[in-house]
């Protein structure tokens, strides 16, 4: 059995809100696995869930909108369970104590090809984020109707490097918000850098992975961001192609 609530957590850290509705989950060892990636191919992400109480499988689910809603009206505890017609797995079905449930599957072939990432290992610009991070990060985002989040070097009133983040047009006339960031390691990168990335997606992303227990964002200069959560049974990874230069 797995906590309905814990379940949805899980299904939300891809579906990020309708962004991805079709993904392959593959069960082994009651480990769980689900690649995914944004329809435009900007973010690739994974999600596992160590301790994940499914029969050793590979299924596709195409329509992830019609499995939350499902859900919505299961609680407490569910047991998960997988139909076969001959060798293809046709249904999930998801118990509670009052309600069956069945969600049809579809067929593997149906379920997009994934892009590849290359983690690059050397990321320039680490640093964790708490509770206070990220809800600062969501707030400037709401405050302004732009989605561009530039990530950059400037100098704090002491003078030394730090990472800022500036959420709004890389103009001079219009409205921006500055944010920066606390304590956060940067090796080699010179002053002045300005990466841009999808303020949007990094904010979703965020809302989705708030009851993370640690959670790390990481630039490498090229162009690469990553978002790194952990939780007790789970972890969660996304990387964020940068924007064209703004």
């Amino acid at each position: 059995m797995v906590n309905k609530l814990e379940l949805q957590s899980v299904i939300n850290k891809y579906f990020l809100n309708g962004m991805v509705e079709s993904v392959k989950w593959t069960t082994e060892n009651n480990a769980l696995t689900i690649d995914f990636q944004s329809p435009n191919k900007d973010m690739i992400g994974c999600v596992k869930h160590t301790n994940f109480p499914l029969e050793d499988s590979e299924i596709a689910v195409y329509d992830t909108s019609k499995l939350n809603k499902l859900l919505g009206i299961a609680s407490g505890e569910v047991v998960l369970e997988l139909e076969k017609t001959q060798a293809v797995y046709t249904k999930l079905i998801i118990s509670d104590s009052n309600y069956t449930l069945n969600f049809s599957l579809t067929d593997l072939l149906l379920i997009q090809d994934l892009g590849n990432v290359t983690d690059p290992q050397n990321y320039e610009i680490i640093g964790d984020l708490g509770e206070e991070e990220i809800s600062a990060i969501i707030k400037a985002h709401n405050a302004l109707e732009s989605d561009n989040m530039i990530v950059r070097i400037d100098r704090d009133l002491d003078g030394e490097d730090c990472l800022m983040l500036t959420f709004g047009d890389n103009t001079n006339h219009t409205n921006k918000i500055d944010y920066q960031f606390p304590d956060a390691t940067l090796n080699n990168v010179p002053y002045g850098t300005k990466i841009p990335f999808n303020s949007a997606m990094v904010k979703t992303i965020l809302n989705n992975n708030k009851d993370a227990t640690s959670a790390k964002l990481s630039v490498n200069t090229q162009g690469l961001m990553r978002l790194l959560f952990q939780g007790e049974n789970w972890t969660s990874v996304y990387y964020i192609v940068r924007k064209a230069d703004i």
